[in-house]
């Protein structure tokens, strides 16, 4: 034990705690994390929106009409909110005012996206932009806009250029020390923009297309479903590393969700994407390594010690927060959990494509990204279609399964240890 941790925490651990305390990966992470808060507004309004398709003649009413157009709202300004997240996130590592730095990242973003103002026939002026845009389709100019706000404030701030306000109260001292950073902040994102006319949605949306084929490809989801456990295996939690990696497959979500705006079909035929976020979240099992059927297991494990942690992580398992599980059993750093470990994602996500891809359930596509919805809910929320729920029942029995041999073997020497304790 004491060699293998010295060569994980050398060659992976070591690495990868460097990259994940990096700020910039620190800001994103955060940022994103922050900003799925309005994901989980829009997942509930879905939610409400599919109850409601179930009473008669209720869809085709003006109150129905109005709730969705509401539920595309709050979707389709998503970006605007990952923007100052992660301008905030950026703020929050550097040490200077995060309300600031946000309000410039939304004034970045904006300009970023090119708005036009057209002036119509009775004289007033309107702000006309491509809708899309401000959704999760514009995630990566989030990213950008949060990072050029947070970064150019902090050059600033850490070099001391800024108005002397000594002796006024400090909300407006915070208004005069952040005034010059704050015009630099616009005028550079202005001159990128306008004067040098790049246009960062077009950029993003052209890189994307090639990065998106690669990561949401067959072999490209299973080495990310094997990534996660493999980093919570080495005691790295899964989400300070691969937050940068999962805005790609929000903006393979947000893809098929607009194509499903359209009236098409979710079917690899109609150009959808089979490995988007949705996809990640329906068969996210009780966390990293879907762990849910581990956890039904362990409730009819031989060992008392087994059934009592599996009864205390069964909520937050449901929840698909499975932390209880991997250091109580514990997961981390036990070897004799290392294969159903990491081999139960793999297996998971390999029998979704393949069922995806036949078209016998429907492919995600929905922007109703919630982690912490349980799995089962998840399955139709994400897809509207029943089938779901019974493709994830069959994964989570699968998964039980496969546990069962390791479990066994562990409870034995749980048995022993238990035995020792009572004489």
């Amino acid at each position: 034990m004491a060699i293998e941790k010295k060569w994980h925490e050398k060659f992976i651990v070591d690495p990868l705690n460097k990259f994940a305390n990096l700020r910039i990966i620190k800001s994103i992470s955060g940022g994103i994390a922050s900003g799925v808060n309005i994901l989980l507004i829009g997942s509930i309004l879905s939610i409400i929106s599919i109850l409601m398709s179930f009473i008669p003649g209720l869809k085709e009413t003006e109150f129905s009409v109005k709730f969705f157009a509401l539920k595309e709202l709050v979707f389709g300004i998503v970006g605007v909110f990952f923007a100052y997240s992660i301008g905030a996130a950026n703020a929050k590592y550097n040490k200077i005012d995060k309300q600031s730095v946000g309000f410039f990242a939304v004034i970045v973003y904006y300009i970023f996206m090119r708005p036009e103002f057209v002036i119509d026939e009775n004289g007033i002026t309107l702000f006309q932009a491509e809708f899309s845009k401000f959704g999760t389709n514009g995630i990566f100019v989030s990213l950008v806009s949060g990072l050029w706000a947070g970064e150019i404030t902090n050059f600033f701030k850490k070099h001391g250029w800024v108005m002397k306000s000594e002796g006024l109260p400090e909300i407006i001292q915070t208004w005069f020390d952040y005034l010059i950073a704050g015009t630099v902040v616009t005028l550079s994102a202005w001159a990128f923009t306008d004067l040098l006319n790049v246009d960062l949605f077009t950029i993003f949306s052209t890189i994307l297309i090639p990065i998106i084929d690669i990561f949401s490809s067959f072999w490209g989801t299973l080495l990310l479903a094997a990534s996660g456990p493999l980093l919570f295996y080495f005691g790295i939690h899964p989400l300070s590393v691969l937050y940068p990696v999962f805005a790609v497959y929000i903006a393979a979500a947000a893809h098929n969700a607009d194509l499903l705006a359209r009236g098409l079909a979710p079917t690899l035929a109609n150009g959808f994407i089979i490995n988007n976020y949705g996809t990640l979240l329906m068969i996210n099992l009780g966390g990293a390594g879907s762990t849910l059927g581990l956890n039904i297991a362990l409730l009819f494990s031989k060992s008392e010690t087994h059934r009592k942690l599996g009864r205390l992580a069964i909520l937050p398992g449901i929840l698909n927060i499975n932390e209880p599980l991997i250091f109580g059993l514990p997961i981390i750093f036990n070897p004799a959990f290392f294969i159903p470990y990491v081999i139960v994602p793999i297996i998971n996500q390999a029998i979704a494509y393949f069922v995806l891809s036949f078209g016998w359930v429907r492919i995600p596509a929905s922007l109703a990204l919630s982690m912490h919805i349980p799995s089962v809910i998840n399955a139709y929320i994400l897809t509207e279609d029943y089938r779901a729920i019974f493709l994830v029942l069959i994964l989570i029995t699968l998964d039980a399964l496969i546990w069962v041999p390791f479990l066994k073997t562990h409870a034995r020497q749980q048995l022993i240890q238990e035995t020792q304790k009572s004489n």
